[in-house]
């Protein structure tokens, strides 16, 4: 699997070293990962619900509630476990996804790269920077995590997860980087 999560050719720069994300950064991933996938997993299960009791009641016309978990198939089971199986496969990923990410500060331009199964490599003129956002939601908090959001003229993009003090030290370097370069109006 390590061949697959090395970044190659179409997303590395030649010269450029990209700088990792600390490694509790995948605590945070996975536990967001978490919450997204039990929110899904309730509303799908009430959905499901809804749904088999809704197409019991109208074919029977009963109203015993006995009959009704009758009539639930074991299928039903085996769509309590499909988030179960989904997170698994998820937990994996979320590390090789931590090793493919990085960012670097060039001379002229921010590289980021992101993605396991889309990668992405995105390269920013420190010119075209209009805003430098520092964030951290509760969870990033607790692991002692932030956020770097850089908003451009074409839509924005993220340095996710790194210390506090590196997201503090990426924000003004990116904001003077900016004022160097912007161009002139």
């Amino acid at each position: 699997m390590r061949r697959y999560i090395s970044p190659e050719p179409p997303f590395t720069v030649d010269g450029v070293t990209m700088t990792r994300h600390p490694e509790r950064a995948v605590c945070v991933n996975r536990i967001a990962s978490a919450f997204v996938i039990l929110t899904m997993s309730v509303l799908l299960g009430m959905l499901a619900a809804l749904i088999t009791t809704l197409v019991h009641l109208l074919l029977t016309r009963s109203r015993d509630w006995h009959e009704l978990l009758d009539w639930w198939h074991p299928a039903m089971t085996a769509l309590a476990l499909l988030p179960v199986a989904l997170y698994a496969w998820r937990f994996d990923r979320i590390k090789a996804a931590w090793r493919f990410r990085g960012y670097h500060l060039g001379t002229e331009e921010l590289y980021l790269r992101t993605g396991l199964l889309t990668r992405k490599l995105t390269v920013l003129a420190y010119a075209r920077i209009q805003e430098v956002n520092v964030v951290s939601d509760p969870i990033q908090r607790h692991f002692k995590l932030a956020t770097v959001t850089i908003t451009t003229a074409g839509g924005s993009d993220a340095i996710a997860d790194v210390d506090p003090q590196t997201a503090q030290r990426l924000r003004e370097q990116l904001t003077e980087l900016a004022r160097e370069r912007r161009l002139p109006v």
